[in-house]
């Protein structure tokens, strides 16, 4: 998938709630078991790395692709930055 499209994905997520604005606790890296990406809603397959974190907020567990995970990353300091949270 294209990084400006999932780029975009991630901010929708990120400004509808589906994925958190503020940071979250790791729970660990391996490697992907099929489960979709909360980032970019592609299947994470056994070849690529998953990593799986935990919302301090409200405890729901979220599965990025390593790369989504970097994006959201990004993605979720600049909103925070902009809204001066």
């Amino acid at each position: 998938m294209n990084g400006d499209v999932v780029r975009q994905l991630i901010r929708q997520r990120i400004h509808d709630g589906r994925l958190p604005r503020h940071r979250v606790i790791e729970l660990g890296f391996s490697s992907g078991i099929g489960q979709e990406c909360d980032g970019c809603g592609a299947s994470i397959e056994a070849d690529q790395r998953m990593t799986v974190r935990i919302c301090a907020e409200d405890w729901r567990t979220i599965r990025l692709h390593d790369d989504c995970f970097q994006i959201w990353d990004a993605e979720r300091s600049l909103t925070a930055r902009a809204t001066g949270s």
